[in-house]
């Protein structure tokens, strides 16, 4: 898995430094909310609030690429069975980089992009009180539809709607696999260089 990933991260840099006449060229930054598919992960964190600046790269014709940078950070806490009341805080923090192609369908001043490809994500949790963190890299699939409508000739507000499935590998007491994928939905402003 990790060869596929940078085998499309590659192809990503050198698809962009080839002389392909481009359409457009444009930079989003976004904020918005998080909702984990893994009932385990909901319980102990509730949602998140993460944030991402993607570019986009639209070649001639419906097709473009685009990478980005994510990050979510969340606090929680742990009550371990048989000990009570106890709390333990918790905090949480992944870091994402997808890379993703993207067909893009244009409607009057919308253009609505629905996308697919792999995101690399490194995650760290941190049990505040004790010495206790569990930390991990593991590149998964996304699937995302995006779409943005143009305010001013280079600026557009912008929403996306991603899943990532991230499967650790770890397991817990009601889970062989914890999975800390899930959806986020984003919103704010795209500007297109070019």
């Amino acid at each position: 898995m990790r060869r596929l990933g940078t085998a499309l991260s590659l192809a990503f840099v050198l698809l962009g430094s080839l002389p392909v006449p481009a359409q457009e060229l444009s930079l989003s930054l976004a904020a918005g909310g998080f909702r984990a598919t893994n009932g385990v992960y909901r319980e102990i964190y509730g949602g998140g609030t993460p944030w991402a600046a993607d570019v986009w790269l639209k070649l001639k014709g419906p097709i473009g690429l685009t990478a980005g940078f994510g990050r979510l950070g969340q606090s929680g806490a742990a009550v371990p069975l048989g000990e009570g009341e106890e709390e333990y805080p918790l905090r949480f923090v992944r870091t994402s980089i997808p890379v993703t192609v993207f067909w893009q369908i244009e409607i009057a001043a919308v253009d609505i992009r629905l996308g697919a490809g792999l995101a690399f994500h490194s995650f760290r949790e941190d049990w505040r009180t004790v010495e206790l963190s569990y930390e991990g890299r593991r590149i998964g699939p996304r699937a995302c539809v995006a779409a943005a409508w143009a305010i001013m000739p280079r600026v557009s507000l912008f929403g996306s709607a991603a899943y990532d499935s991230i499967p650790t590998g770890a397991g817990s007491l009601v889970s062989a696999n914890v999975n800390l994928g899930g959806f986020q939905f984003l919103g704010g402003l795209s500007i297109r260089i070019f």
